[in-house]
């Protein structure tokens, strides 16, 4: 009874506007896990215990904080102002008035909406840092959206509905949440209609599908990636995958720090500064979402080909002699292998652009990486963003000289820590830092080492100080400066899990970029402005493709830089969140990722490293890499993974066109079908299905390959899940699946087997498994054709040098199959056709009747072998010219 008497009291609202408890509205934790009554309403906050929510919460605003004021007609939409009404009030400070109304429709699938303060200039993110999509000409014709908004003296709201069936998409107007617009707060809640699925809003380590009841932090934060919990990135974007099979798109481009809160009626941002700069992506299908997400952020950056090969690294390698042991046991066990790595170990005190005199003496490095290279490998090293306060020490000197250092509030070098001790930090809002870092590059490159890419680490920006860690500064707050305390603002956003302060390891808040820009509005911007630094003096550097990999990202960092997930763990609940996480970043328009084949933190063993190797081979970044105080995770440790891991490498090697196809595809958008991502779940193939929608332990590479992995430990079988409307052949034997309809299928896996389905009506280009790309490049090219019902397939195949930044010599193949014929056509190129090894194999899957016989252009194809029992047709030494255009025919 009196539990029932003291939650009652939530239900008293405080009138004329004030703030009130409202336990139907969305809720903002005030507490922490464990709080109880008493010291919740300590707090001043409110108490409703209610499964799936915060218990202790926040109270709330009066509702319809503003009015419209104008609304005028522009050329491409409308303008508003809102004015507060007089008696709205929030508990996070003074709301702002008058404000601005912007909606704007770009494109035919873009709707673009931003509210801003009109009095004042607020931070908003440069469009030469993060894009913000092309200005258009002229409106679009028959937009894929309606849009509707309140009128002039109503309180103020926006929907988006899409016009073909009315459906509403994102909806402010419910009373129980308005729009709130302080200094340090912003909130707005959109209505869902509760049979929605909802993915992205990272990056964390988490399933793929969103899940009520949780607020999904975005901040950047180095942490060995407990689940559930902001990470490395920033990404505030989700897709929204209605049960009609039609999906929408919708990024707030906005770099503050934010809580975004999964609820049962509503999805409500609360944003701790900038403005709300919404985009409206309507798809419809969940690749034609990414697409357009992508035409606002950035295509993807087209890797050169051998960084789609397999790679090996370890933080630990003690000298170079360990690295060329590394290299010569891949080599003896026959393992396939294109790069080596090297973490921070190489470095002079861990200096960044130099090398350790004693263990990687500059003229041993120089011989092992010559030796790489006369056998077509290649060589990554590691760089982090904190320069070591060292006078003496060039790049610390000449940052200085150049003024191209993070500084505190009070004008001196803000001083961090890090592995080499005290360091300061490039500011890359800086004009001067992008040469800068450039330079230092160029001198490690040109004067050092002669390696081939860059990986990218601890640019969230991670500290070992939380803040400040010279004396010389405080971290509080110089009011005459300031108008607002960016180290304590009123909301504080759900950090790790506990509302952790912004400037725990990583900078104050009032740390000054260039301009007198604030730490507190580009926090999350640091590893996006590196990365675009870093790729752009490498190919200046190099005149070729860069590789750069970096653990911080932000919504455009995937058109300079790949990604790896971070500072996983060595278990088998890691080697599946893989999955959703690589997923996850194909969303993000970052399809270059994989994590740490076999986990970095604690000691793997040979079952873990076997799955891990088997899943790892299809990550579209496949690396090996562990901490120094675990055991060695090599693959040629054990016999059994060693023999495993030659057989899902050469696999790798051998699909590695259809791959890099897909990347090109991703990064230029080819065709008239939307293709965005590399790999994907399986609801992008197949967004009717429902029961896709929450699968993310099996994947998708391109549209044509199904993974299942093995993710449990002492499994040896799979339970896979075959989506509807389709037919599904075994890669390995070709045989056609019995499955009609969606069906789950029990498949045996012993420890040496991952189950890998081709779908019906696909053509996978591919070549010989080779021990490096480079080899792999020069054998011939195979064709797998997977016949649909009606026996028809299709795919392509895209052509160039693996390396030219902008290729004067490529070529677009497409193969159409169907009626008992293959035909190849060149359908994009520029200049000649290339010059490549022909098309040797055909294989073809699923053919009724009993061919006898085939023909090349005409002429007999004398390899020939048709398998009756599992219907596979496989030609072989056809010689076919990939250069110009011909004809397969078998009857």
């Amino acid at each position: 009874m009196l539990l029932i008497l003291l939650t009652s009291v939530v239900f008293i609202e405080v009138v004329n506007g004030q703030a009130m408890c409202r336990p139907n509205s969305p809720r903002s934790e005030c507490g922490y896990y464990g709080i109880n009554q008493y010291e919740c309403e300590g707090r001043g906050c409110c108490w409703t215990p209610t499964e799936g929510q915060p218990w202790c919460y926040y109270q709330s605003t009066a509702p319809n904080s503003y009015r419209v004021h104008t609304i005028s007609a522009t050329a491409f939409g409308l303008r508003m102002s809102l004015e507060a009404e007089p008696s709205s009030s929030s508990e996070f400070g003074e709301l702002l008035t008058p404000l601005g109304v912007d909606i704007t429709m770009e494109s035919q699938s873009r709707l673009h909406v931003n509210i801003y303060h009109l009095d004042h200039t607020r931070w908003e993110i440069p469009s030469n840092i993060s894009s913000s999509g092309n200005v258009p000409s002229e409106p679009p014709t028959n937009p894929l959206y309606k849009y509707t908004t309140a009128k002039e003296g109503e309180f103020f709201y926006f929907a988006v509905s899409r016009a073909s069936d009315d459906e509403v998409l994102f909806n402010t107007s419910s009373e129980d949440q308005p729009l709130e617009f302080a200094d340090q707060f912003i909130a707005i809640a959109t209505t869902l209609p509760g049979t929605e699925s909802l993915y992205g809003l990272g990056e964390r380590k988490a399933p793929l599908m969103l899940q009520r009841g949780r607020t999904y932090t975005i901040w950047n934060f180095d942490t060995s990636t407990p689940p559930d919990v902001n990470l490395y990135g920033s990404h505030p974007f989700y897709l929204d995958l209605r049960q009609t099979g039609k999906a929408h798109g919708v990024y707030l481009r906005n770099s503050n720090g934010m809580d975004v809160t999964y609820g049962d009626k509503y999805l409500t941002y609360r944003v701790i500064g900038g403005i709300l700069d919404f985009y409206f992506f309507l798809g419809p299908t969940p690749e034609a979402v990414i697409q357009q997400y992508q035409e606002v952020i950035g295509r993807p950056h087209m890797p050169p080909y051998w960084a789609l090969g397999f790679h090996q690294c370890r933080y630990g390698y003690p000298n170079v002699e360990a690295l060329s042991d590394v290299v010569a046991n891949y080599s003896s066990n026959k393992i396939p292998l294109d790069t080596m790595w090297t973490d921070i170990d190489y470095m002079d005190g861990y200096r960044d652009f130099t090398l350790d005199p004693n263990n990687f003496a500059m003229s041993k490095m120089t011989q092992f990486v010559e030796g790489l290279h006369n056998r077509s490998m290649q060589y990554v090293v590691i760089t982090d963003p904190g320069i070591k306060i060292d006078h003496g020490y060039k790049p610390y000197d000449t940052g200085i000289s150049k003024g191209v250092f993070v500084k505190d509030k009070n004008g001196n070098m803000f001083t961090g820590k890090v592995w080499p001790g005290a360091v300061v930090f490039p500011d890359f809002f800086n004009p001067e830092t992008a040469q800068y870092w450039s330079d230092q590059i160029s001198n490690f490159y040109h004067s050092l080492l002669k390696f081939d890419g860059l990986w990218i680490d601890m640019n969230e920006i991670s500290n070992f100080c939380n803040g400040e860690c010279s004396s010389l500064s405080k971290s509080d707050v110089d009011d005459d400066q300031l108008q607002y305390d960016p180290n304590n603002p009123p909301y504080k956003i759900n950090n790790q899990g506990s509302n952790t302060g912004l400037n725990i390891k990583t900078l104050d808040m009032d740390a000054v970029h260039h301009g007198g820009l604030l730490e507190y509005n580009t926090h999350n911007l640091f590893g996006l402005m590196e990365s675009i630094a870093t790729c752009n003096a490498l190919e200046t550097i190099q005149g070729k493709r860069c590789l750069v990999i970096s653990r911080s990202t932000f919504p455009g960092s995937g058109s300079h830089t790949g990604h790896w997930t971070g500072d996983n763990h060595a278990s088998f609940d890691d080697l599946y969140y893989s999955i959703p996480e690589m997923l996850s970043f194909q969303m993000f328009g970052i399809p270059l990722v994989g994590s740490d084949i076999c986990g970095f933190i604690g000691d793997t063993n040979e079952e873990l490293c076997s799955r891990w190797m088997e899943l790892g081979a299809f990550y579209p970044f496949s690396r090996n890499h562990n901490n120094k105080d675990a055991r060695s995770q090599e693959p040629y440790q054990w016999p059994s993974v060693a023999a495993i891991s030659r057989k899902v490498l050469s696999l790798r090697y051998s699909l590695l066109p259809y791959y890099y196809t897909l990347f090109y595809k991703a990064s230029r958008a080819v065709t008239d079908i939307p293709s965005a991502t590399v790999t994907r779940p399986l609801f992008f193939e197949f967004p009717n299905d429902a029961t896709t929608h929450s699968i993310d332990r099996q994947f998708m590479v391109g549209s044509g390959l199904l993974i299942s992995p093995v993710l449990q430990q002492g499994a040896t079988s799979v339970d896979a899940y075959f989506p509807k409307g389709c037919r599904w052949y075994d890669l390995y034997t070709g045989k056609l699946l019995a499955v009609t309809g969606g069906a789950t299928m029990t498949l045996d896996t012993p420890i040496d087997h991952i189950p890998v389905h081709v779908r019906g009506g696909s053509v996978i280009p591919g070549k010989d498994g080779a021990m490096t790309t480079a080899e792999s490049r020069q054998t011939n090219t195979k064709l797998l054709v997977a016949l649909d019902g009606d026996g028809r397939a299709s795919g392509d195949l895209y052509i160039d040098d693996g390396e030219s930044i902008k290729p004067t010599q490529w070529s677009f193949i497409t193969f159409k199959v169907g009626g008992g014929h293959l035909t190849s056509e060149i359908t994009d190129k520029a200049g000649d056709p290339m010059t490549v090894p022909p098309l040797d194999t055909v294989r073809v899957l699923g053919i009724n009747g009993h061919p006898s016989k085939a023909y090349y252009n005409g002429e007999t194809i004398q390899g020939f072998t048709f398998n009756t029992t599992d219907h596979v047709l496989l030609l072989t030494n056809i010689n076919a010219d990939l250069s110009s255009s011909f004809k397969i025919t078998w009857e």
